[in-house]
């Protein structure tokens, strides 16, 4: 095998990245993880993720962490509404097809992935700031000045990685939409209608080329998106949206709620 004595790096400890190491070492191969989070627990990731038994899951079994997934993860069923919150259709969860993509927690994944790799694997606080091919091997600098080489590399952390001009010339494509996400600690409490409304299901609602998605139960918080579409020739300035500014996120969301709430009644209001 080509990467037999070879030193492979993996930048990025999301979920793509744990699954390399671990089918890599499953072949004996010596790789190390470089993780930009300071630990495991640094950071409460967004939504579920749900492996799908064509795609997710055959790699879960691969990697020997089918029955562990299925023991975490929480079969969901799935309701559509309309903008007024009106139920369009409702797919619940049956003993058929219970496993066919529960969903789990992220940091629940993480967790169990890193479970199935060698100690020290994973390196933390170590975020790549930049890449150099000498003498046929990769050198690694990082923001905390440690320096690391390697034969091969494989970039795995985000879609808007800088590291990945070092080894691709693909780039990001803008799709005219962007998300914002959030979560809802105590949802029968802090959301008691909407939660209701949910009533354990994943709940999709769409109106005017916008999109809501809502887990109700994301160990214990809701967990949503929002995914607006962009007006044409839209930028920052015209839509009032700093990403940077949680006040202009919290603005941009109730303006956007009573400009809708002005057209509809929901429902569950």
């Amino acid at each position: 095998m080509i990467l037999k004595q070879k030193k492979v790096a993996i930048i990025g400890a999301g979920p793509v990245g744990l699954t390399m190491a671990i089918l890599l070492q499953q072949k004996g191969i010596a790789v190390t993880v470089y993780e930009r989070d300071k630990d495991p627990q640094a950071r409460i990731w967004g939504g579920t993720l749900d492996l799908h038994k064509n795609s997710g899951q055959v790699v879960m079994k691969k990697i020997g962490l089918l029955e562990s997934y299925y023991a975490i993860a929480k079969p969901m069923g799935m309701m559509m509404t309309d903008e007024n919150g009106k139920i369009l259709f409702t797919k619940p969860v049956t003993p058929e097809n219970q496993y066919d993509n529960p969903e789990i927690n992220r940091n629940d994944l993480r967790k169990i992935l890193l479970n199935r790799l060698k100690q020290d694997t994973v390196i933390w606080d170590s975020k790549c700031k930049e890449l150099e091919v000498c003498d046929d091997k990769w050198h690694l600098q990082f923001e905390n000045e440690t320096l690391a080489t390697a034969d091969f590399i494989i970039v795995a952390n985000g879609g808007m990685s800088k590291i990945k001009t070092y080894i691709t010339d693909t780039v990001a494509e803008n799709t005219g939409t962007f998300i914002i996400q959030g979560d809802v600690p105590q949802p029968k409490l802090n959301c008691p209608e909407f939660s209701r409304l949910c009533s354990g299901n994943r709940l999709m609602a769409a109106c005017g080329g916008n999109l809501l998605v809502a887990n109700p139960d994301n160990n214990g918080v809701l967990t949503y998106g929002v995914i607006f579409k962009k007006p044409e020739n839209g930028d920052d300035e015209h839509t009032g949206l700093n990403f940077q500014n949680q006040d202009s996120i919290r603005t941009f969301l109730l303006d956007r709620f009573m400009d809708w709430n002005e057209h509809y009644k929901p429902e569950f209001d």
